[in-house]
C-alpha cells in the first residue's frame, strides 16, 4: 500500500478525503459482497431511524448517541475515519473515528450495526469496519488501532476479533487496542 503524498493536494481537507476514498476502495476490494462508502447526512439520518424500529427480529439495544449531530461534528474533523457498510440498498453498519493528534493512533469512537436480525452480512460488519480502520492507520503511518468506550455486551466479540482486554486509553477513557 503506497502512501498518498500530502504535497499533491491543495488542502489538508482534500488530502484526508483522498485517504478516506483510498480506504474505501481497498476495503471494497477485500469485501466485494458489500458496498463501502463514507457517511453522508442521509446515512446518519437512516442510522438514527434504527432507534424507532420495533419487532421480534431486532436487536433491542441501540447506540446511546444520535448519528446526525455526530455527522455535523465529525465533518469539522479533517483527519476523521468514517465508513458505512451496505449490502445492496441496506445500511448494515457505520463507524466514526479519527487519528490522534500526532497521528500515531486511529480511534474507532462510534460503531453501530443495524438492529435487523439476521443482518445480511452476519457478524461481518465489524471486521469490515476494523479492516478499514487498519488500512487508514497504515496509510497515515499510525501504529495502533483502538475501539474506544466499548459496550459491555461487545467486549468478548471485540476480543475474538483481535483486540485486547479493555484498558485505560490516554488516562481518561476505556479502550481496546488491536493486537
Amino acid at each position: 500500500m503506497e502512501a498518498l503524498n500530502f504535497h499533491n493536494y491543495p488542502s489538508v481537507i482534500g488530502y484526508y478525503q483522498a485517504l478516506r476514498k483510498e480506504v474505501w476502495s481497498i476495503t471494497q476490494e477485500s469485501w466485494p459482497q458489500s458496498s463501502i462508502k463514507g457517511i453522508s447526512w442521509k446515512t446518519a439520518r437512516l442510522a438514527d431511524s434504527w432507534k424507532e424500529m420495533r419487532g421480534a427480529n431486532l436487536r433491542s439495544s441501540r447506540a446511546s448517541w444520535d448519528w446526525e449531530p455526530e455527522f455535523n461534528a465529525y465533518q469539522k474533523k479533517p483527519k476523521r475515519y468514517e465508513m458505512s457498510v451496505w449490502y445492496e440498498n441496506q445500511l448494515c453498519g457505520l463507524c466514526y473515528g479519527f487519528a490522534s493528534k500526532h497521528g500515531t493512533k486511529v480511534r474507532m469512537n462510534l460503531i453501530e450495526s443495524t438492529p435487523v436480525r439476521p443482518n445480511p452480512l452476519g457478524e461481518g460488519v465489524f471486521p469490515i469496519l476494523s479492516f478499514g480502520a487498519t488500512v487508514y492507520a497504515n496509510l497515515i503511518s499510525a501504529d495502533e488501532v483502538w475501539v474506544l468506550d466499548p459496550v459491555k455486551g461487545a467486549i468478548d466479540y471485540y476480543e475474538s476479533q483481535g483486540f485486547s482486554a479493555p484498558e485505560i486509553y490516554h488516562g481518561k477513557r476505556v479502550g481496546m487496542k488491536k493486537l
